[in-house]
């Protein structure tokens, strides 16, 4: 098959091509041979198609694929002879002609608009594959009126992407150009801290079953979410000071510490420490215990692990939100609260299962390893 663009004749590379979602490849004509390919591929129903000049409906036939269409499913196009071409509409509306040949299978994305001509050559015979066909065996196509928008992929209305975009402020209305990157840190960590929440609640629940590895796992990636909020803010980190003190005046009223995530994550340990409590209480030990004999107990070991390092986590998480308020409009500045900025240091001291550090202090005490 060989692909170029309708408005240019560039030739499209392959990758480009398979990543709008075109599947391409070439296949024997052999029936022996493209049968059980096409079944394997779970397309075992199909139609025998031939358009030319010589046949009756010709014209009314070339009439109805040349229109903009769509289907419900994938179009499935093995040429047997002949040529034809294929302009499928990209992800960035631009047509990709696509020109078939004898023993080119094409798979257009369903949902993709295209359109169908001849070439110059006037034939082509071709078999249609489907799961799911119209009353009469053929493809239902869906036909585009001259302004209709492109039609959502499934991933699109999964995600709610048109929604979610509704959600960024557009590009004329930005205070600043880097709005984008105060905004969208806001809104993905409030996402991504109800992962973390979720896990940590599924975590609790298996810790409550007795089942350890479950909730270590758990725990872990909420770790992994903890992260990913630090990395994010060091994105924030460059902005400019100049555009960071406008668009906290102009587009930004609130406090991060009103955030209801915030607020839950800070709660968490009121749900993992009776959690870990039940689990030493099964097991007729202590937290010092677990510390001073790990390979004895050493489920309960690794689970105690991810608990640290999550909490661990959320304070180098509160670390960085003080670096970024100290970088951005430095130590001594007062907050909206009427705060200095340097006073964010507490909450990187906040702990949110402290039963376990202070079980670490006495574990270190009766180890006599001190602390200095």
């Amino acid at each position: 098959m060989r692909a170029v663009w309708s408005d240019t004749d560039d030739v499209i590379p392959e990758t480009r091509v398979r990543a709008e979602g075109i599947h391409f490849q070439k296949v024997d004509t052999v029936p022996e041979i493209w049968r059980p390919f096409m079944e394997a591929l779970d397309y075992p129903k199909f139609h025998e198609s031939t358009l030319s000049p010589e046949v009756p409906d010709f014209e009314a036939r070339t009439q109805k694929v040349i229109r903009e269409h769509c289907h419900e499913q994938p179009e499935v196009r093995f040429c047997l002879e002949g040529e034809g071409v294929f302009e499928i509409r990209s992800t960035d509306d631009r047509f990709m002609k696509c020109t078939v040949e004898p023993g080119d299978l094409l798979i257009i994305p369903a949902r993709r608009y295209h359109r169908f001509y001849l070439t110059e050559r006037a034939y082509i015979r071709h078999l249609m594959f489907s799961k799911v066909r119209g009353a009469d065996g053929q493809v239902v196509p869906q036909y585009r009126a001259p302004k209709d928008p492109i039609p959502p992929t499934r991933y699109e209305e999964y995600t709610r992407y048109a929604e979610l975009l509704a959600l960024l402020p557009p590009a004329d209305e930005r205070i600043v150009p880097d709005q984008l990157l105060f905004f969208v840190p806001h809104l993905t960590t409030a996402l991504w801290l109800e992962v973390l929440l979720d896990d940590v609640a599924r975590a609790v629940a298996a810790m409550h079953g007795d089942r350890l590895a479950e909730a270590g796992d758990r725990v872990a990636r909420a770790v992994m979410v903890e992260k990913l909020l630090v990395a994010q803010l060091e994105l924030s980190e460059r902005i400019t000071p100049k555009d960071f003190a406008v668009l906290r005046q102009k587009a930004y009223a609130g406090n991060g510490a009103d955030s209801p995530g915030f607020r839950r994550l800070l709660e968490v340990g009121k749900s993992l420490a009776p959690a870990v409590e039940r689990i030493c209480a099964r097991r007729g030990v202590d937290i010092v215990t677990v510390l001073r004999e790990p390979s004895a107990h050493y489920d309960v070991h690794v689970l105690l692990r991810s608990i640290f390092e999550l909490d661990g986590w959320i304070r180098t998480w509160r670390y960085a939100h003080f670096r970024l308020a100290e970088r951005q409009l430095g130590p001594e500045a007062l907050s909206k609260q009427g705060r200095p900025v340097a006073a964010l240091l507490e909450g990187a001291e906040f702990r949110i299962v402290p039963e376990l550090w202070s079980a670490v202090t006495k574990f270190t005490e009766e180890m006599s390893y001190g602390l200095d």
